[in-house]
């Protein structure tokens, strides 16, 4: 597995951050890091797997990745994030007690029901000050660029901070209902979905709902509900003892052998293949 290194990605010594915008974000394969790394989803979609669990993300959201942690992207869809890297020993120059803030981020993405996104004014805030950090291209690194680009980075960082702090808004405009839309994607992807019922409880139109989920995602929603299914099954393969049985009930399957239809459609191996193919992951891990 590939661990990104400081060295590869720091600016100098006495930077205990670094940013970058990446536009197109490509799947990627697992890998670590030396650092933490807060991600800003600036535009578009993606599954981003971490440690193994399968999380849909989306234009809005954002999440804490640790030092400690793997992870890698799935089936982008037009996906551009900002990354911001944090040194886990260095010191900042001026700003300070950034622990807290990270600790309410980095809970913000174990948050099921009520995963609150950046709005259009709170993104393009984020985009601006990520931008300024980036130009700010000094000859020496003084107090004056560490002064500057720390405070950008404070106010980003309070950005997120009181996003994900915020109470849940109510569905009575266009885009928090998108929003209520999109999570309840996430937290029902298993369920035979009630259309009519979600478009009531959204406040969008059946047809807007449709375009826009395929808009955000890439597929249709009965072709993103069953990725959403086997990667959620994949999850489950790698990370628990479950039987394949339940493990088919548990993701919105009607029996196990469509389990394993679809699962070997999608990634070429059975779902019994796949869990000897971690068992001996996991073997090769302790010998070496």
């Amino acid at each position: 597995m590939k661990v990104l290194r400081v060295d590869d990605f720091f600016l100098s010594d006495d930077h205990a951050f670094s940013l970058f915008d990446m536009h197109h974000q490509m799947k990627e394969d697992v890998h670590g890091h030396e650092f933490d790394e807060l991600i800003i989803v600036r535009q578009g979609s993606g599954f981003h797997i971490i440690n193994d669990q399968v999380e849909f993300i989306c234009q809005g959201d954002f999440f804490l990745v640790s030092a400690s942690d793997v992870h890698c992207y799935e089936s982008a869809n037009d996906l551009s994030i900002i990354n911001i890297l944090l040194h886990t020993s260095r010191q900042f120059h001026f700003i300070k007690n950034t622990d807290v803030l990270k600790e309410t981020i980095r809970k913000q993405r174990s948050l099921k029901l009520k995963k609150s996104g950046l709005d259009e004014n709170e993104m393009a805030e984020v985009i601006r000050l990520a931008e300024f950090v980036n130009n700010k291209h000094d000859l020496e690194f003084d107090s004056d660029y560490f002064s500057a680009t720390e405070s950008a980075l404070f106010t980003i960082i309070s950005i997120l901070f009181r996003c994900a702090n915020k109470k849940e808004d109510k569905t009575d405009s266009l885009e928090n209902g998108k929003r209520y839309l999109i999570n309840y994607l996430r937290n029902n992807y298993c369920e035979n979905i009630n259309w009519k019922f979600l478009c009531e409880s959204s406040g969008v139109t059946k047809r807007t709902m449709f375009r826009f989920i395929k808009q955000i995602t890439g597929y249709t929603p009965e072709k993103f509900q069953l990725h959403f299914r086997l990667l959620k099954t994949q999850e489950l393969l790698r990370t628990t003892d479950y039987a394949v049985s339940e493990i088919a009930q548990m993701c919105g399957f009607s029996s196990p052998s469509r389990l394993t239809e679809n699962y070997k459609d999608q990634f070429q191996r059975t779902p019994s293949q796949e869990r000897i193919r971690v068992s001996n992951s996991v073997i090769l891990n302790l010998v070496n």
